[in-house]
């Protein structure tokens, strides 16, 4: 599924368009290689891109950008302040920016590559602020093209769903338990509207999975993801995934009931769900 080519079929913001354009700018110029992550990259693909239904709207805009050094990081982040955007005083990779339709933006940008020491990455100059970059660079190989807006052209690098989700079940894994419900929910979402891409509807049949699970669409979505994930995740991410959490008989029912939510399915969907998505990975 590298380099699926997709193009939105709803209007943006304008000020968001612009948002986009200068960090697609300002990165190509230092020839940094991102990629839209988070809601935003959900939204632009499933929502934007092929009709899903909106979950739930974000303010939020996730980059992840592959970089050598600390050094291409605040290069960057000096290009963005000098074009108007605003370095977060308390959080070093948050910004802000007005836009000219006069929404406020915020950019979260996540450095991965070569700077990362065993999957973490250390904040300068203490270095005690750490984040785990685990399936960062899986998710970037496997982005999809997606153009947003055709005069003038801005095709964006947009992390793909099973690359979104990859990086949902390491997060949930990651983050404190009051701070990991979006990713479960996200999840669960992202299950459920897998099929709206047509490439994977018909991957449902051609593959088998419609067949396998007697033609529930939900269940041959959840195999289908988690075949998906398993097909870019290296094989690190994939022994880290096993290990720590479908192994998990426990902690693989605390994320089903995560999943579940304010959702319209039931704790036991959720569980039947999650459990083909890891039987497949």
């Amino acid at each position: 599924m590298t380099n699926t080519y997709v193009k939105i079929n709803k209007k943006f913001p304008k000020g968001l368009t612009e948002l986009y354009s200068d960090v697609n700018s300002e990165a190509q110029k230092l020839a940094i290689p991102y990629m839209i992550v988070g809601a935003m990259a959900r939204d632009l693909v499933l929502v934007h891109g092929f009709d899903a239904k909106i979950e739930r709207g974000t303010r939020d805009v996730d980059f992840g950008i592959c970089v050598e050094s600390w050094d291409q990081f605040h290069n960057l982040a000096t290009n963005l302040i000098t074009i108007g955007f605003i370095q977060d005083e308390h959080v070093s990779h948050r910004f802000h920016r007005q836009c000219s339709d006069g929404m406020t933006w915020e950019l979260d940008i996540v450095p991965f590559g070569e700077i990362a020491d065993d999957n973490n990455i250390a904040w300068p100059p203490k270095g005690d602020f750490v984040m785990n970059v685990l399936g960062f660079q899986e998710a970037l190989d496997s982005s999809w093209q997606v153009l947003v807006q055709d005069d003038p052209e801005l095709v964006l690098p947009v992390c793909a769903p099973a690359g979104i989700a990859l990086l949902k079940l390491i997060a949930w894994l990651d983050r404190e338990s009051d701070k990991r419900k979006k990713d479960a929910t996200d999840l669960l979402y992202l299950i459920s509207t897998y099929s709206k891409i047509p490439s994977i509807y018909e991957a449902l049949y051609e593959e088998g999975f419609m067949d396998a699970q007697d033609y529930d669409e939900l269940k041959a979505c959840a195999c289908k993801l988690g075949a998906d994930i398993a097909a870019i995740a290296s094989t690190a991410t994939k022994t880290f995934l096993q290990d720590e959490l479908f192994k998990k008989e426990a902690l693989m029912d605390v994320l089903s009931r995560e999943m579940k939510n304010n959702s319209k399915f039931t704790h036991e969907e959720s569980s039947i769900f999650l459990n083909l998505l890891a039987q497949e990975f």
